[in-house]
């Protein structure tokens, strides 16, 4: 019995290590600050936000292949609470954060994506570290109770929330603009694009690809 103790330890520690390495022991410090504009490329999505990490992806991999452009931050914006909203009709808007494109390049995107500039922002935002797809999971989790907590508290009126992968800085950045319109998220959904990516429920997050690269 002593050995099966030992040996049940030994995997306890382990799977802590493992989750550890993670994020599992991670701080979470919740921060108002100041979000500089960024350029979104982007798609909607209508349903699981599992489904979002797959419409990244696509665009991830189009801008690369089709239109020579390196996309190191993927995107996405959540208008749904889940516990509130059929998860079937949450609404997203996801894809990459364009850094260096020529304007040539962003004409020809806007024929295909949805091109918008997520404005200059109050934002009361987290930070987790990313190492992979767990890392995502585990910072939903440990992140999003503490940022609901955080504006509920300063009575702050709720609105869509953002989260940013980072693969260069290796983290996951969640948030809340707190002084931009809802109108403007609303707006985000508006223009119509040819094709529209189906929901999937398998692949890579952005940031697990950009990573591979």
């Amino acid at each position: 019995m002593k050995v099966v103790g030992v040996i049940a330890g030994v995997v306890i520690v382990l799977i802590l290590i493992f989750l550890g390495y993670y994020g599992l022991f991670a701080k979470i410090t919740i921060e108002e600050k100041s979000l500089d504009s960024f350029r979104m490329v982007y798609q909607k999505h209508v349903g699981e936000y599992k489904g979002v990490g797959p419409v990244m992806d696509a665009i991830y991999t189009d801008l690369r292949d089709n239109y020579s452009i390196s996309a190191t931050k993927g995107f996405g914006v959540y208008y749904d609470n889940p516990r509130e909203v059929p998860k079937e009709k949450c609404r997203s808007i996801a894809g990459c954060i364009l850094e260096n494109a020529e304007p040539g390049r962003i004409d020809e995107l806007k024929e295909k994506y949805f091109v918008r500039e997520y404005p200059a922002s109050s934002v009361i935002t987290a930070e987790f570290p990313f190492k992979g797809t767990l890392s995502i999971i585990i910072g939903i989790f440990k992140v999003y109770p503490k940022l609901g907590k955080y504006i509920k508290e300063k009575g702050y009126e709720s609105r869509p929330m953002f989260e940013i992968y980072d693969t260069p800085a290796k983290k996951t950045v969640y948030g809340m603009s707190t002084n931009l319109d809802v109108e403007l998220f609303d707006s985000f959904l508006e223009k119509q694009v040819e094709a529209v990516i189906e929901e999937e429920t398998e692949g890579l997050d952005t940031a697990e690809v950009m990573e591979e690269e």
